[in-house]
């Protein structure tokens, strides 16, 4: 059981997948392999932060992906649905388990080292880690390894795995006592809106424009009753009397016609 995980992760990505990847976040085939190379190694630490040989517990996400990242024996990693947005919703569940404290500073380190923005860099962990995860839970079944069996691998490896996380780094970083309180799935939703908050928005929308159509309505309305009333008070005659109406049909027309406006 001395299989080099991090190696095995590597030599899955092809370059088909960097490509895939490249093209979804808007970045050059280059960058991407060298964001990956930071993002695997820290996806093995947190595994590894938050388990004991003593005490291994699958994490909550590690059955989100079963439907998104479905069970293959193909070796290479899968990049057909990061297209879809089932994908990166249950990527978030993902990331929100693995990254909290240290979730910044992993973004500044990827920009860094692969010379992208911090936006496509939050990109490429976004889309990598779920990919990584979902391609390791596979290389397990494969190999029809139990939870603590991996647990026991990454063990083996640490020394490897701590060398090849980012400066600044550490497994202390991962470790269950060191999460904050705040809500960081909710922060990922926060930045990356979800199609039902999209909808909503243009619902919103909608409403105001409605109200607005429905105060000019009303004062159209009244305006108009405004000028009919004014057009009344102003009128040199509203009720003819009897032998003008006789001579006169024209004002009695004029006068009916001022009272059908009222």
């Amino acid at each position: 059981m001395t299989n080099n995980i991090i190696k095995t992760l590597q030599k899955s990505f092809t370059d088909k997948s960097y490509q895939d990847i490249s093209k979804y976040v808007d970045i050059n085939p280059e960058s991407t392999k060298n964001g990956l190379k930071v993002i695997i190694p820290v996806v093995l630490a947190s595994i590894l932060g938050n388990n004991t040989m003593s005490s291994s517990e699958k994490p909550i996400w590690w059955n989100a992906l079963d439907s998104e990242y479905p069970y293959t024996e193909d070796e290479l990693v899968m990049t057909e649905n990061i297209g879809n947005s089932s994908f990166l919703v249950k990527g978030r569940e993902v990331l929100s388990g693995m990254f909290r404290a240290n979730h910044d500073d992993l973004i500044a380190y990827v920009s860094s080292v692969a010379g992208i923005q911090k936006e496509k860099a939050a990109g490429l962990i976004e889309v990598g880690v779920p990919l990584i995860a979902g391609y390791l839970k596979n290389w397990m079944r494969r190999k029809n390894w139990t939870f603590k069996e991996l647990i026991e691998n990454l063990i083996e490896n640490k020394a490897t795995i701590i060398g090849s996380l980012p400066s600044g780094i550490s497994l202390s970083n991962f470790g269950v006592a060191n999460k904050p309180t705040n809500n960081f799935s909710k922060t990922i939703e926060a930045q990356i809106p979800s199609s039902t908050n999209i909808k909503k928005k243009k619902n919103n929308g909608l409403m105001w424009f409605g109200g607005l159509l429905l105060v000019a309505l009303i004062l159209y309305y009244f305006m108009g009753i405004k000028s009919c009333s004014r057009n009344l008070n102003t009128d040199d005659m509203l009720v003819p009397e009897i032998t003008q109406v006789i001579d006169s049909p024209q004002l009695y027309e004029k006068s009916v016609g001022h009272l059908l406006c009222l």
